[in-house]
């Protein structure tokens, strides 16, 4: 090889080396994606205006001691609110259950009214009951249409038409158009909470100093 020609080879190889080195001087780059969310129902609120329902004092010579003596009803606004439209029930417990008067409500009221409606008012200090109540919604109103107040007695697998009394578990009340048993989705219902009480023969107990009404529920809301 002449020495042109060994000087063209030398100069091909360093160019060719150049490249080379360009090429493995490039930094490889990559980029994240992530996939987020959340599966939840909509967020609901549940509220009672006044959840307290005060029957003051009561003379015990206006109770019967053969009777039971039904008290007069006591009435507040309710309210759900959804962010959007959303099937919704209330679940209800009564914290006083060991009180109940079996058979109150049937003889008070009618025989549809069996003890799952009947929510105890407490003891004397004697251990005595003193009688019960019931709870029920009326003049409800979900995203401005009239709604019937509907039960289920299998935790909502199956659905009836109600009177809007709110029975204990597996029971669970709901609303639902006048069309269909079966509950809608609303984003808000609006109503009256109302509770009656009934208190037991007074010959079942011994008024004394006298005697404290202790009813005590708790209404959830649940989704459906």
């Amino acid at each position: 090889m002449s020495k042109g020609e060994y000087m063209r080879y030398k100069s091909c190889v360093i160019a060719m080396t150049g490249v080379c080195v360009a090429l493995f001087g490039v930094t490889a780059q990559a980029a994240d994606v992530r996939v987020k969310g959340t599966i939840a129902p909509a967020s609901c609120s549940f509220t009672i205006t006044q959840s307290v329902f005060d029957y003051g004092r009561i003379q015990p010579s206006s109770l019967s001691a053969t009777q039971y003596t039904k008290l007069e009803r006591k009435s507040t606004p309710f309210a759900v609110k959804c962010d959007a439209a959303t099937l919704v029930s209330i679940r209800t417990q009564d914290n006083r259950a060991s009180s109940k008067v079996p058979g109150m409500m049937q003889a008070a009221f009618n025989s549809t009214y069996n003890d799952m409606f009947n929510y105890g008012l407490g003891v004397s200090t004697k251990n005595e009951k003193i009688g019960g109540y019931v709870m029920l919604m009326s003049n409800t109103v979900a995203d401005g249409k009239a709604v019937r107040v509907n039960g289920s007695s299998n935790n909502g697998a199956t659905w009836t038409v109600g009177d809007g009394a709110l029975a204990q578990p597996p029971h669970l009340t709901s609303w639902a158009s006048s069309a269909s048993t079966a509950p809608v989705a609303l984003s808000t219902v609006s109503g009256n909470l109302l509770v009656q009480a009934v208190i037991n023969k007074t010959s079942a107990f011994s008024v004394g100093s006298g005697i404290s009404l202790d009813g005590h529920a708790t209404l959830e809301l649940r989704y459906l």
